[in-house]
């Protein structure tokens, strides 16, 4: 608690420098004028109207991050404003979610309460002091000197050598004890640190890298059983690997995806790249990881080669399947510059079709994929992206699956798992769907209860590829998202060069996984997890399913690990600004 009133005290410090300073020397410059005595009630209003303001929107954040830890199991950062501009869309996922009605409703309730408060004060200010003397003048600057200088201690919270900083906030090694005492508007403001487009300082070792370690040819030998087939990538939304162990009534939640892994090639220890679909976009399609918190998918976004590019030099059309608004996230824009001929999106479907912001259901979706990938008449093999979204708040349960859990969670789990399932049974009794190459893979996990810095379960993603002979088997060594792009391509027999940090799972094995939360950086082989926090400089290392810090008691694992996860995702970034993204 004392150190939640420190992080507390810096914000209110830092909002009240501005009126202490200005009514400080406002008090000192003007105190003798004539009218000095009917003018200082206007002053007070206008600082009464500053602190509302400002308080106003201090509340609100407050409130919200109350919500926002509730899913994400972590503060609010500066990559919430990455969404501000799909206005409509993110309000709509934000208002039709019902619980967050309610934190609304608490945030405009203590809005209301501070702005009585506060104008009650100023109501009350008046000066009916005589005219100042010297002596006045002595007080006046000796309370400025005090004030400010409170002012500045409150704005350091700390009499040690540096400031308060958020690894202070860490005593503990429960994570969540660690993050409580946190202000969010702290949280944001050192995410901006992170939220640079130029690579981390934590990340430069001083190596020399070439294009020569990214740019690697590769002539894969053919797997699949025909040559060109189709190939359709399916990104689940929010389906963690953990969503396969779940279970309603004794019964599973995901029976179709379950029942896969002993029909297909099942990555069994995947990692996806981050914890936002267009993470998993770009890492599934293209090959790339996140730049910590910053969008990969924005205005600026770099030209990629992957699976788009490859498959299209090879005589493939390329398209993609969305249930809502094609601008969000930048998709429309960004695929189109990378090599994705033709969208499918809520512009293409009835208006009726749409059951919330995030557009149509999965199965119309589906549907709706299906049909028209079977009136083609280009005789091209075709590489299609479909983006589910159903699995994602606000949740609209169809009424068949209200008995499939207790809680809209697991009824929507199941749902997507039955979405998929009909999809794919549609597509293989079509007749290019008996010549298609299958790939599902979700485009992140889900934020359950974790006790570590990092929710694994929002990282740990399966991955199932199956269709034209692909080999069934188990690929238990760590894979990465990344992994997607080089892997397709070699089981096509299709030459690239592969200019990203994925690998082909079935030739090459990597010691460990390296992954993106925001503002942290994790490394896992599935038994031991590493992870970095830009925002408090602190590293933890466990061994899966204990809590217990193991970076201090295992200093070589941990420094291998850390160099791994360091190297890796300095390539990564490094690759994107140097664009060696193009033969």
């Amino acid at each position: 608690m004392l150190i939640g009133v420190k992080f507390d005290n810096l914000v209110a410090c830092y909002t009240a420098a501005l009126p202490l300073l200005v009514t400080c020397i406002y008090m000192l410059v003007f105190m003798h004028c004539a009218w000095f005595k009917n003018a200082y009630k206007h002053y007070v209003n206008a600082v009464a109207w500053y602190y509302g303001i400002v308080y106003t929107l201090v509340l609100f954040i407050e409130v919200a991050n109350a919500r926002y830890y509730h899913f994400f199991e972590n503060h609010l950062t500066i990559s919430v404003t990455d969404w501000f501009g799909f206005a409509g869309t993110t309000a709509g996922m934000i208002f039709q979610d019902k619980g967050n009605v309610l934190f609304f409703m608490v945030a405009l309730v203590l809005i209301m309460l501070y702005w009585w408060a506060v104008f009650a004060v100023a109501k009350e200010r008046s000066i009916d002091e005589p005219d100042p003397t010297a002596l006045t003048y002595v007080y006046g600057v000796l309370s400025t000197v005090l004030l400010a200088g409170l002012c500045f201690c409150g704005m350091r919270s700390s009499f040690q050598r540096f400031p308060l900083q958020v690894s202070f906030a860490y005593f503990c090694d429960k994570p969540f004890y660690n993050r409580l005492g946190v202000n969010p508007i702290v949280s944001i403001i050192n995410s901006m640190d992170y939220k640079r487009d130029e690579i981390p300082a934590f990340l430069v070792s001083g190596d020399e890298y070439t294009q020569d370690d990214i740019c690697r040819p590769m002539t894969p030998e053919r797997v699949v059983s025909v040559e060109n087939p189709n190939v359709v990538l399916v990104l689940m939304e929010s389906m963690s690997s953990i969503n396969l162990t779940r279970s309603y009534n004794n019964q599973p939640l995901t029976p179709y995806l379950n029942s896969l892994q002993q029909k297909a090639q099942y990555w069994s220890n995947c990692f996806s790249a981050g914890i936002h679909t267009n993470n998993g976009i770009v890492a599934s399609m293209y090959g790339y990881m996140p730049n910590f918190a910053n969008t990969i998918m924005g205005q600026q976004a770099c030209r990629f080669t992957g699976l788009p590019y490859w498959l299209r030099r090879n005589g493939y059309e390329t398209l993609c399947f969305i249930t809502s608004h094609p601008q969000y996230d930048n998709m429309n824009s960004f695929w189109r510059d990378n090599n994705i001929e033709t969208i499918y999106s809520l512009y293409d479907y009835p208006s009726s079709a749409a059951v919330n912001n995030f557009g149509v259901q999965d199965d119309y979706m589906f549907s709706f994929a299906v049909e028209t990938l079977s009136k083609r008449s280009s005789g091209k093999p075709f590489f299609a992206t479909l983006l589910t979204v159903s699995n994602h708040a606000p949740f609209v349960v169809p009424e068949e699956y209200k008995d499939c859990g207790s809680i809209d969670d697991e009824r929507m789990i199941a749902y997507a798992d039955d979405a998929v399932r009909q999809f794919v049974e549609a597509a293989q009794q079509t007749e290019w769907g008996r010549n298609t190459v299958f790939v599902l893979v979700a485009d992140h996990g889900t934020p359950l209860k974790s006790p570590y810095e990092m929710v694994l379960t929002y990282n740990t993603i399966p991955v199932f590829i199956f269709g034209c002979g692909v080999p069934v088997q188990e690929i238990s060594h760590p894979t990465m998202q990344a992994d997607i792009y080089p892997t397709v391509l070699s089981l096509l027999g299709i030459p690239f060069t592969n200019n990203c940090l994925g690998e082909d799972v079935l030739h090459e094995q990597r010691p460990y996984s390296v992954f993106v939360s925001n503002e942290h950086l994790g490394c896992s082989d599935g038994e031991y997890f590493y992870c970095y926090s830009l925002t408090t400089g602190l590293e933890k290392l466990y061994h899966i399913g204990s809590s217990e810090d193991l970076s201090q008691t295992e200093p070589e694992r941990t420094a291998a690990m850390r160099n791994y996860a360091k190297r890796t995702q300095y390539l990564n970034l490094l690759s994107m600004q140097n664009k060696w993204t193009e033969p």
